[in-house]
């Protein structure tokens, strides 16, 4: 689970700052729906997991390919087949044998006859079909591995848009805290006003920042308004479906790997790359299948059974073939079949020296993002603790009559800058260290071990 947020632990500033909090006034969004669901970031993903419809293409595919395989499989396998069969026969002898024969009659039957056994075929050497079946467990495996690339996919979406909704709660929470400063400080200069101490500019003024502050409040609810109606459509949930988020917006524990090492991981665990390898192998097989349909091939085949006229008795029977092809003229479907596989084998490759070096440019790029946001993280930090000391300074000043609210205006104007600049920076170093865990191809088991809850069904 993501750690504190640092705008949680500013807020105690908040309330030393207002000894007198009111409310805020902020106008309501619409009105609530029927059905609240309240997910962490890992229940997000694993329901997006469940109910995204290119997961459950990508497990048809997954299925699609086992029968390929399993159909390459059959063809190496005996096939063995019962028979019944019964005739009834009456030949014109002469017209059978071309000829007359003295001594026999031109015409035989009619008679009945019939035969039941076990017939079985196999094939005891057949490169061919071999080279395809292994062809179909690599093509099996390309399809596992682009599943899981789709996984992949649909999960960096869900991170990405429930990231973007916490930046966006994160600013409702903080807008909520400028507001009720702000009214305590409109407070404050009316009584210093009524005292004689401050005058009527000075609550304007504040008057006119309290307005401020709350149209940027509103701002903030309609940007979280939106990015949880994404959230829901990324996740497939009912339309209208209120979502209350249960992690909230803090610094993630950042890797320790170097570049070399992201990368030598990547390369083991990309998805992509495991599913264009698979490719490629199979796109070997085929290649050695079309070239091995020019060597011979060997069959047995065999029958056994009983055989027999009607008025008699049957006899056991039995047949056993050994047959043995050899081609001789294939009118180019071999050197076509090489050519194609061949060509295939060529694009695979190309493929995927292109998504190792999209992988390699990803990692370089997430990697420095991420150090780039740290610093700002920690900068923003910084910034907000100052601009909090300010404002407080700011406002010791006005209450001593020592000043106008002038200061203290400014130091609020400071204080909301340091706050989004905080709330911006927490939100680039969360995701990218989402897009460097995509790039390592570990998006999906990094935050779905960040909690086991199960998530809520649709």
């Amino acid at each position: 689970m993501l750690r504190q947020s640092p705008l949680a632990l500013a807020a105690p500033l908040f309330a030393l700052l207002c000894p007198c909090p009111v409310q805020a006034q902020a106008p309501s969004t619409a009105p609530a729906p029927a059905r609240t669901v309240s997910l962490s970031l890992a229940q997000a993903i694993r329901t997006a997991l469940e109910q995204n419809p290119r997961v459950h293409q990508s497990l048809l595919a997954i299925a699609e390919s086992g029968d390929d395989r399993r159909f390459a499989a059959a063809a190496l396998m005996p096939t063995v087949a019962a028979e019944a069969l019964g005739q009834r026969n009456k030949y014109n002898l002469e017209a059978q044998m071309g000829m007359s024969v003295p001594g026999f009659p031109q015409e035989v039957g009619p008679y009945n006859w019939s035969r039941m056994g076990l017939e079985a075929q196999v094939s005891l050497f057949d490169l061919s079909l071999w080279k395809k079946w292994r062809a179909s467990q690599h093509g099996e495996a390309s399809a596992q591995a682009q599943g899981r690339a789709v996984r992949e996919e649909v999960a960096a979406i869900v991170v990405g848009q429930y990231l973007r909704a916490l930046r966006a709660a994160a600013s409702v929470q903080a807008g909520e805290s400028r507001v009720e400063l702000a009214e305590a400080l409109a407070k404050l200069a009316e009584n210093q006003q009524k005292q004689g101490v401050g005058t009527k500019l000075d609550t304007l003024r504040s008057q006119v920042q309290l307005q401020t502050e709350r149209q940027r409040l509103i701002q903030a609810q309609t940007q979280r308004a939106t990015a949880l109606a994404g959230l829901g459509r990324a996740l497939s949930l009912e339309p209208g479906t209120r979502i209350e988020l249960s992690d909230s917006l803090a610094a993630p524990t950042l890797p320790v790997a170097g570049f070399q090492e992201s990368f030598t991981a990547s390369l083991a665990q990309r998805p992509e790359l495991a599913a264009l390898e698979a490719r490629e192998k199979a796109a070997v097989n085929m290649r050695e299948a079309a070239q091995a349909l020019r060597l011979p091939t060997l069959v047995a085949s065999g029958f056994y059974g009983s055989a027999g006229l009607e008025s008699h008795p049957s006899t056991h029977t039995y047949q056993v073939t050994l047959g043995l092809r050899v081609p001789l003229f294939t009118g180019g479907l071999v050197s076509a079949q090489v050519s194609r596989a061949k060509s295939e084998q060529s694009r695979v490759q190309e493929a995927r020296r292109e998504v190792r070096s999209q992988v390699g440019y990803e990692i370089q790029v997430a990697q420095a993002e991420l150090d780039a946001a740290a610093h700002e993280v920690d900068v923003a930090n910084l910034a907000v603790t100052l601009s909090t000391e300010a404002l407080s300074q700011a406002r010791h000043r006005f209450e001593a009559g020592v000043s106008n609210n002038i200061e203290v205006i400014n130091a609020q104007d400071e204080l909301a800058k340091a706050n989004d600049n905080q709330i911006s920076a927490l939100y680039r170093l969360n995701q990218s260290r989402a897009d460097l865990a995509r790039a390592t191809g570990q998006l999906e088991g990094m935050y779905l071990l960040q909690g086991n809850q199960p998530a809520p069904a649709n």
